[in-house]
């Protein structure tokens, strides 16, 4: 059962060219695009991803999935497709998810 009780807010980042996106559900996706940054403008962004706990989770491209990582980590270089796909996965979990 989800019980939502996070606001969903998007928020541009204070030092970087990019935006943050929180759920209702606790989760959140960084999405950054800049010279300083695993991207290349206009064409693909860096990714970052955070539970409730704010726990660090990667994108495995192959297996189009999300994998607990055990240190800070972002995707470099997702293009549109795969943004998409991290929001779509992000979106609907469940606040009480489990690692």
């Amino acid at each position: 059962m989800n019980t939502k009780t996070s606001t969903t807010k998007i928020e541009p980042s204070e030092h970087w060219n990019g935006f943050s996106f929180a759920f209702s559900n606790g989760w959140s996706v960084s999405l950054q695009q800049s010279e300083n940054h695993y991207s290349t403008v206009g064409k693909t962004m860096e990714v970052a991803v955070f539970d409730p706990q704010g726990r660090w989770w990667a994108y495995d491209e192959e297996h189009c999935e999300l994998v607990l990582s055990e240190d800070t980590y972002v995707n470099g270089h997702l293009d549109a497709d795969n943004v998409a796909r991290v929001m779509a996965l992000v979106a609907p979990l469940e606040l009480d998810r489990e690692a």
